[in-house]
């Protein structure tokens, strides 16, 4: 009976303290758009639902152990028991990550994608309780599961890509994506997924987010890529005209990226040579054009949902809509509006440094910066909700088959 309280109540119980510790209120009362502490309760979901589950799986075999070495001798099946175990986990999992949603959400005030956050709290935290399993299974003492789990899980807090700047770990990356120690963590791709989704699937922002991701990835091609690509290319010419030293970086710069712009702007890849000044100027001008008129279509299309909208809700109901669904934090931490410049030239390529959430990824391989919309496979773009979900899905297969090859070496022996 103890137990069974003490698991029904920790989720909720956290959630509260969560909640209220990260609830906000400036002197105009609150509201989830000024809550600068948004993303610091979602953060703290992601870390205690992987907590609650990894801690409530820690002794769920090695309490077993007398019992299993008598039934040994009666020739019971391992694999039954091992599936007992795992239902029993798949119920509680479900179970505390409801209630940590259904209160966590009450109390901060954002109603709306219940079932995607029960998703994936869920997710991170049934895969917390088969890395429980497996301590539980593969270690001899309680003593020595409890001195691993802080081994485990305090890089999940430091890497879950909110506390450490992936940028920082992987400076020279000429890609700015995640680098592979980041990967590796479960909590990153849980609260990236929380993050995306909370932020471009909520009420106010759905309707119009493919238009303002259309809008703001031209800004930054026509205010950052192209500008800093028609900088590098006066800045070589320059040189050469006035006779100063030559620094090559400014031709491997155009030489890497230059071609990139085909794909954006979908035209002939520039076919001129790199050091044709007047050409490649032409070239970079008709592709800051095509950009343009992209970006303006997409912010007179936003803007004519928001004006129908407004019309249809009226000015306070649309603005009231905002106060619930959007937060402002939010979107400064998804646009890294902290950083220095949106593009840094990084061994000769132009890597970026802002605007993530409204980015395409580059990579094709399903590796991102933080905090894109979507992972791309080839030229299928996924959502990075049901991609991080995905990724978290055979994580758990992963540990599962470990446990289950652990108990057929068992039997075996």
């Amino acid at each position: 009976v103890q137990y069974m309280l003490i698991t029904l109540l920790v989720s909720p119980l956290l959630a509260l303290i969560c909640g209220l510790l990260t609830r906000y209120a400036p002197e105009t009362g609150y509201t989830v758009m000024e809550n600068k502490n948004f993303v610091t309760f979602m953060f703290m979901a992601v870390i205690a639902s992987i907590f609650i589950g990894m801690i409530g799986a820690a002794e769920e075999i090695i309490k077993d152990r007398a019992l299993l070495q008598r039934e040994k001798f009666l020739h019971l099946s391992y694999g039954s028991y091992m599936s007992s175990k795992v239902v029993f986990m798949v119920i509680v999992s479900l179970v505390q990550t409801f209630l940590f949603a259904l209160v966590g959400q009450a109390v901060i005030g954002f109603h709306d994608l219940f079932f995607v956050w029960w998703g994936i709290l869920f997710t991170a935290s049934f895969l917390a309780s088969l890395t429980g399993l497996w301590l539980s299974q593969i270690l001899t003492s309680v003593v020595s599961i409890y001195i691993t789990i802080p081994l485990l899980l305090i890089p999940q807090i430091l890497l879950c890509g909110l506390v450490v700047d992936f940028n920082d770990l992987a400076s020279d990356s000429i890609t700015g994506d995640v680098p592979l120690i980041g990967n590796v963590i479960p909590s990153r791709w849980a609260f990236e997924a929380m993050t995306v989704s909370t932020y471009a699937d909520n009420t106010y922002e759905q309707p119009m987010f493919e238009l303002d991701r259309e809008k703001y990835e031209a800004e930054f091609y026509r205010l950052a890529f192209v500008y800093e690509l028609e900088s590098q290319l006066e800045t070589w010419h320059d040189e050469i005209v006035r006779g100063k030293e030559i620094k090559p970086v400014h031709a491997t710069v155009l030489r890497n990226e230059v071609p990139y712009l085909a794909e954006v702007c979908h035209i002939a890849p520039y076919a001129g040579k790199i050091d044709d000044y007047a050409s490649l100027k032409q070239y970079l001008h008709q592709c800051d054009s095509i950009i343009g008129r992209v970006g303006n279509a997409a912010t007179l299309a936003a803007d004519r949902i928001v004006r129908q909208r407004r019309d249809e809700m009226g000015p306070e109901g649309y603005h009231q809509m905002k106060a619930n669904y959007y937060n402002a934090k939010l979107e400064d931490v998804l646009r890294n509006v902290g950083a220095q410049s949106l593009v840094e030239v990084v061994n000769g390529h132009l890597v970026p440094r802002g605007a993530y959430i409204y980015l395409t990824p580059r990579s094709k391989n399903g590796n991102a910066p933080f905090y894109s919309p979507v992972k791309r496979l080839g030229e299928t773009q996924i959502p990075t909700l049901w991609f991080n979900l995905l990724v978290q899905t055979l994580m758990a297969i992963a540990v599962m088959l470990l446990l289950y090859t652990n108990i057929y070496n068992k039997v075996k022996a």
